[in-house]
């Protein structure tokens, strides 16, 4: 039965702080099984192995029986010395700890931080792999081929970081305990703690290039009030996502959409079909039910919502806004075309029965008000051919023939003539009506009031004559 305690005894990590979490690995010897070790000389209390250094860097005394071998790590497990075969060797023991309270030589820089000379207690220049401190008094400034170091009386030479990477200004900061490893190949110093590239918690320090977080979250972020502030996910203004539902009731879920806020904007693939009523409404990953309206905040036209929406929430009306309407109220609207080719999305109106499903948003508007079409599967558009356009009397009383889809015959001229003209015509005196569309009337007797003899007449009413005018074709939008 042996004894391991070290009541006086403490770790110490390079920079002179406890070593806490420090490990003493204690197995049998020449295999990887841990020992039992115990915390009473009687060995009948069995203590946790590895035995963890305290808060303090302390470890606990602890008892054995038998020959063990010791490995000492750090908290993360990096292994800092090591001893084989220990059954009364307590001093090799003392020894390993020993290894993890290493004195390193340290002395005060002096110079203007970068042309730096420092004393320290050694009398023989540092080989490969030797370390030092040097307590830094100046900020080194950056500038190439620079700092250079000089040790004691041995050779000068340059600061770098691990790997040969020149320093930048700041790393070296005044007052800061400058760590560092002769490096052979290179000859020189590499500075293990420089200042200026870590990443410090106070933000004293700039970053200097990309933030890496290796597919790790940044939690806790504060949400941010400047231009160039990072932004929380809440804050997240712009967002998109396919919906499912109706083009009259959207439901789509958006990670990134964690609450309705002013301004956020939606875009949404919507469902096949169109929006059929005055109030579509949408549902945000469950939120809310929400309305949409227009930019006047007023009730959408039929169809408005069809294949990509673009959103707006306005918080003030508690309704989102849809920026891209597809109609804005100009499908079924009848104008006049100038042109040769008929214009996209539009049809001449020239009475043609067309099909319900393929114009399904004209006949969502404009019905059969111009014509059935084959009662089922058409309906027919209004026929502007030679014709103008008068407005539906709706009830004013100027003319109640004027109803929506009315086609009004040509009007006007001469209606109808008194063959009683004069003289004494063998005919008895009769009316004849005048046709309207251009045609003579039958010939019709008369008489002459200067020579009283009979004569034979047929009248026609001309076509109407058209005021000055230029003539195009009526077309009508349909999508």
């Amino acid at each position: 039965m042996r004894q391991f305690s070290y009541p006086n005894s403490q770790f110490t990590n390079i920079l002179g702080g406890a070593s806490i979490g420090w490990k003493l690995n204690v197995y049998d010897t020449g295999t990887s099984n841990l020992s039992s070790i115990y915390s009473n000389l009687a060995q009948t209390t069995p203590t946790a192995n590895p035995v963890i250094a305290d808060a303090d860097g302390f470890l606990a005394s602890f008892y054995w029986t038998g020959t063990v071998d010791v490995v000492l790590t750090d908290e993360n497990d990096n292994i800092i010395d090591s001893a084989a075969g220990i059954q009364d060797l307590v001093s090799t023991i003392n020894a390993v700890v020993v290894a993890g309270n290493v004195k390193l030589p340290f002395g005060d820089a002096s110079g203007d931080g970068n042309t730096i000379t420092a004393t320290l207690p050694v009398t023989s220049d540092f080989s490969d792999g030797g370390v030092f401190i040097v307590r830094a008094n100046a900020n080194n400034a950056g500038t190439i081929n620079t700092p250079n170091l000089q040790i004691n009386s041995y050779a000068s030479r340059r600061i770098k970081k691990i790997g040969g990477v020149a320093l930048i200004a700041n790393d070296i900061v005044s007052g800061m305990n400058m760590i560092l490893v002769y490096n052979e190949s290179q000859d020189c110093y590499y500075l293990i703690n420089h200042e200026a590239t870590f990443l410090k918690r106070d933000g004293a320090a700039a970053m200097l290039g990309a933030l890496n977080m290796g597919s790790q979250k940044i939690t806790s972020l504060a949400a941010g009030t400047a231009a160039s502030d990072a932004v929380r996910l809440d804050q997240v203004q712009t967002h998109y996502g396919t919906a499912t539902g109706t083009c009259d009731a959207l439901v789509v879920s958006i990670a990134t959409a964690l609450s309705y806020v002013d301004g956020m904007i939606v875009n949404v693939i919507t469902p096949s079909g169109f929006s059929t009523v005055a109030s579509p409404t949408i549902n945000v990953s469950g939120l809310s039910v929400k309305s949409i309206v227009d930019s006047s905040y007023n009730d959408l036209y039929y169809a408005d919502i069809d294949g990509m929406a673009s959103l707006v929430y306005v918080t003030a009306i508690g309704k989102f806004v849809l920026t891209n309407p597809k109609n804005g109220g100009t499908i079924g609207v009848a104008k006049t075309w100038a042109g040769t080719s008929t214009p996209v999305n539009h049809l001449v109106a020239n009475g043609s029965a067309v099909s319900r499903t393929t114009y399904a948003k004209l006949f969502g508007i404009i019905g059969t008000t111009w014509g059935a079409g084959d009662g089922s599967t058409t309906f027919n558009l209004p026929d502007g051919r030679a014709k103008g356009f008068l407005g539906a009397d709706l009830g004013k009383g100027d003319d109640a023939a004027l109803t929506l889809g009315a086609i009004i015959a040509q009007q006007g001229g001469l209606a109808e003539i008194d063959t009683l003209t004069g003289g004494t015509p063998t005919a008895p005196p009769t009316t004849v009506t005048v046709p309207q569309d251009g045609s003579f009337t039958t010939e019709f007797i008369t008489g002459d009031s200067v020579s009283g003899t009979d004569q034979s007449m047929k009248v026609k009413n001309y076509p109407f004559v058209y005021p000055r005018s230029f003539v195009g074709t009526w077309i009508i939008k349909y999508q």
